[in-house]
C-alpha cells in the first residue's frame, strides 16, 4: 500500500483558541508514518494563520484547506475523499492525541488479520475536572448503545467506511454512530485497546446539548429496526441523565464518582 498507516483528520471553524494544542499532540508522536489533512470550514479568526504557519513544522505530511460546508459530517466526508492513509482517526481541533497513540494502535495493528477498526480508552478533562473513559462494547436490545469510543480514540480502515457509504449527513451530532452501527451490521471486526489514545475536552456540540444529543440516537436506533416506544423512553432517561451531569458540573466542578481532581496525569 502506497500511503501512510494512518491518516489524522481535523475539521474546523474559528478554532484558534485550541488548534495549535490538537497540532501538537500530533507532532509529538514518536510514530511517523502518518499524514494529517486539515479541513477548515471558512474561518474568520485567526486559526488559517495558525495552520499555515504549523504546515512547515510537519514536514510534508500536512495538508490544509479552507472552504464552506454544510457541517461537520459533509467536511468529513469530503476529507476522507482526500485521504491516503490505510486508517483514519478524527481529532477534534479543540482534543489531542496522547503520548505515544499511534505507536500504540501500529502495534495493535500488528495482529492478523487486522481489525477493521481500533478503539481505545479516552482522557476527558475540563477546567475543574479529568477522568478516563475506557472503551467498551455494551448492546442494549440488540443493538450497540453506543460507539466503543470518541471519534477521537478510534481508527477505522479508511476503505470500509468508504465501502458503508461514509457519514450519512441526515444525522447533524450521531452520524458517527450511524456508521458505526452499519460497520458491525456489515460484520466489521474491531479491538479494543487499555490505552488512553485521546484527551477530549468537555463543551463540544454533544457534551452541551444533551437534549439533541438523545433524540438524534433515538433516531438512530429507528434507522436501525429498533422499538419506537421503548426508544422514545430512553431518549428521556438520557437526556434527563446527561443534563444532571451538566448541572452537576457546573455546581461542583466535578463529574460524580468518576472526576481526578489531582492534575498529576496532565
Amino acid at each position: 500500500m502506497s500511503g501512510p498507516l494512518f491518516s489524522i483528520i481535523t475539521v474546523c471553524l474559528n478554532a484558534e483558541v485550541h488548534i495549535s494544542e490538537a497540532l501538537e499532540s500530533v507532532l509529538a508522536q514518536s510514530f511517523g508514518d502518518y499524514e494529517l489533512i486539515v479541513a477548515d470550514g471558512g474561518s474568520t479568526d485567526g486559526t488559517l494563520g495558525i495552520l499555515g504557519a504549523s504546515e512547515p513544522r510537519f514536514g510534508g505530511r500536512m495538508n490544509w484547506l479552507s472552504e464552506r460546508d454544510d457541517g461537520i459530517y459533509d467536511a468529513m466526508n469530503r476529507v476522507l475523499d482526500r485521504a491516503a492513509g490505510e486508517y483514519v482517526e478524527f481529532l477534534g481541533a479543540d482534543d489531542r492525541l496522547r503520548p505515544g497513540a499511534l505507536a500504540a494502535v501500529a502495534n495493535a495493528l500488528g495482529s492478523t488479520p487486522r481489525p477493521d477498526i481500533v478503539c481505545g480508552a479516552t482522557h476527558v478533562f475540563g477546567p475543574n475536572a479529568e477522568w478516563d473513559e475506557p472503551a467498551r462494547r455494551k448492546i442494549r436490545r440488540g443493538l450497540p448503545a453506543r460507539v466503543p469510543a470518541g471519534h477521537q480514540s478510534t481508527f477505522v480502515r479508511r476503505e470500509v467506511i468508504q465501502a458503508a457509504g461514509g457519514f450519512d449527513q441526515r444525522f447533524r451530532i450521531a452520524a458517527d454512530y450511524d456508521l458505526y452501527l452499519r460497520l458491525v451490521e456489515a460484520g466489521r471486526t474491531e479491538r479494543l485497546l487499555d490505552e488512553a489514545l485521546s484527551e477530549f475536552r468537555l463543551g463540544g456540540v454533544s457534551s452541551r446539548s444533551a437534549w439533541a444529543t438523545a433524540c438524534e440516537y433515538r433516531n438512530v436506533r429507528f434507522a436501525h429496526g429498533a422499538n419506537p416506544v421503548v426508544e422514545d423512553l430512553v431518549m428521556l432517561k438520557s437526556a434527563v441523565a446527561a443534563t444532571t451531569f451538566a448541572v452537576w458540573m457546573r455546581l461542583f466542578h466535578r463529574a460524580p464518582g468518576e472526576a481526578r481532581l489531582s492534575r498529576s496525569r496532565r
